[in-house]
């Protein structure tokens, strides 16, 4: 196995393999230098993790494109992930207030009840006990009883001592992925799917697989099809009101999934963030699973305020330790003075009105961003009844990646559909923030830069 990569790496180093090359197949490989096919799955897995390849469900594998300057045998450093140069997470937060944000992730802050969240900051300051000291291992216990009742809510009974408290979501799925996987590991994520996922998996050194999706969630054949061929340990996926696509796991899809996880022992982590935005009771893949074999990440950075980085994991009892062991390994306790103030907005009722606001207020934006891309002839990936994401496409093939260098250039900020696929691989579709596009300039810079002729 050792002299299959040391062969392969040479070969792409020296350029006699170039990016984007398709590399022999691994029966191909094992046929033509007589060795095991078995031996040939184990080389190609260690060149996806080391950067060298990526695969392509259904196609085969490719070679990655790399940086000159990079030595081939270390780790993935930041200025080589996939996602077009880290180019969301480096214009997204240093961009200006007062240009168009319609590719960021998050809502505007005026649509926040700015007072709710002053009087639960005096609050919080009237008590004696502030603790300046660390907080408790697992999060603010109050806040995480009040959890359990919430996902009680849900449908999903768990005690408040399988319920860890994070810095949001995304170090949620970092902890997760980081506990309780192992570099080299390949895993399953919507494709399109969460950037932030996309790259903390490649720069851990994960092989990363996509999962293509439909309205309806997952290609359930395409996904069944991945599990017997790849054999995957986890699969990260976003059911409700996804991100960048908009769209939510039917009730059928989301059984499916479940099932096939069952058949083929694979690991589900659920990411919620936006699940308190859609309508009716949705049952989640937690719920509907009873936590055995899914791991539900939770936050309220889109409910109550990015600025706090409040977020949860609940998980089956096994999982636990590994996932505390690593928290505190990796940042310690988290800070118990945001966990309270969100203790302070969840009661009351405050909560609960909050949500059905931004609920009302998403859902109209929902309506007249689409109605805005539909009337200069984009096609929209699926029409959600609510949530911050719309994704569609120009009616003419473009190049999405130049199209956002040149709206940043006027102070808009798009987001490119390359940056939510696994790799970087290109995409014609674009993710829309329904909350900060509607606006006229935005559809008069489209209608000029991205209309047919």
């Amino acid at each position: 196995m050792e002299s299959i990569v040391a062969a392969v790496s040479r070969a792409i180093e020296s350029g006699q393999w170039r990016p984007g090359v398709r590399i022999p197949s691994i029966r191909r490989f094992a046929s033509e230098n007589s060795v095991s096919p078995f031996t040939v799955v184990e080389a190609y897995d260690r060149l996806l993790s080391q950067g060298y390849l990526f695969s392509r469900p259904g196609s085969g594998f490719y070679v990655q494109s790399r940086s000159r300057k990079q030595d081939a045998r270390a780790s993935a450093q930041l200025e080589d992930l996939p996602v077009d140069d880290h180019w969301l997470l480096r214009n997204v937060y240093e961009h200006s207030d007062r240009g168009i944000q319609a590719g960021c992730g998050w809502l505007p802050p005026a649509w926040y009840d700015i007072e709710s969240h002053q009087k639960a900051l005096r609050t919080v300051a009237r008590h004696g006990d502030m603790n300046l000291r660390y907080g408790d291992p697992k999060g603010y216990p109050a806040l995480r009883r009040q959890l359990s009742h919430h996902l009680a809510e849900k449908g999903l009974p768990v005690d408040d001592g399988r319920i860890l408290l994070t810095q949001g979501a995304s170090k949620a799925l970092d902890m997760v992925a980081c506990a309780l996987l192992k570099p080299g590991d390949t895993v399953l994520v919507d494709d399109p799917g969460y950037c932030n996922l996309l790259s903390c998996l490649a720069f851990r050194g994960f092989n990363i697989i996509g999962v293509p999706w439909t309205e309806q969630g997952p290609d359930i054949a395409q996904l069944s099809a991945l599990l017997r061929q790849h054999s995957p340990r986890a699969f990260f996926t976003n059911p409700w009101l996804q991100n960048p696509t908009g769209a939510s796991y039917s009730v059928s899809t989301a059984h499916q999934v479940l099932k096939l996880a069952e058949t083929h022992e694979l690991l589900l982590v659920e990411d919620n963030v936006s699940g308190d935005f859609t309508q009716g009771r949705q049952p989640t893949l937690a719920a509907l699973d009873g936590l055995q074999r899914v791991i539900y990440i939770d936050s309220f950075s889109k409910t109550l305020s990015p600025g706090l980085r409040v977020g949860f994991i609940a998980c089956p009892d096994d999982m636990v330790e590994r996932l505390l062991r690593y928290k505190m390994m990796s940042g310690l306790t988290t800070p118990e003075l945001n966990e309270r103030m969100v203790l302070e907005l969840l009661g009351e009722g405050r909560y609960r009105k909050q949500v059905e606001r931004l609920r009302s207020r998403l859902a109209e934006a929902q309506y007249s961003v689409a109605q805005a891309l539909q009337g200069l002839g984009w096609q929209l990936f699926t029409r959600p009844d609510n949530g911050l994401f719309l994704s569609a496409r120009a009616p003419q093939e473009l190049d999405t990646r130049k199209l956002a260098e040149t709206a940043l250039k006027h102070d808009i900020l798009l987001a490119p559909g390359r940056l939510f696929r696994p790799y970087g691989d290109d995409s014609q579709w674009m993710r829309f923030n329904v909350a900060f596009a509607n606006n006229d300039r935005l559809w008069e810079f489209l209608a000029r830069e991205a209309s047919p002729g």
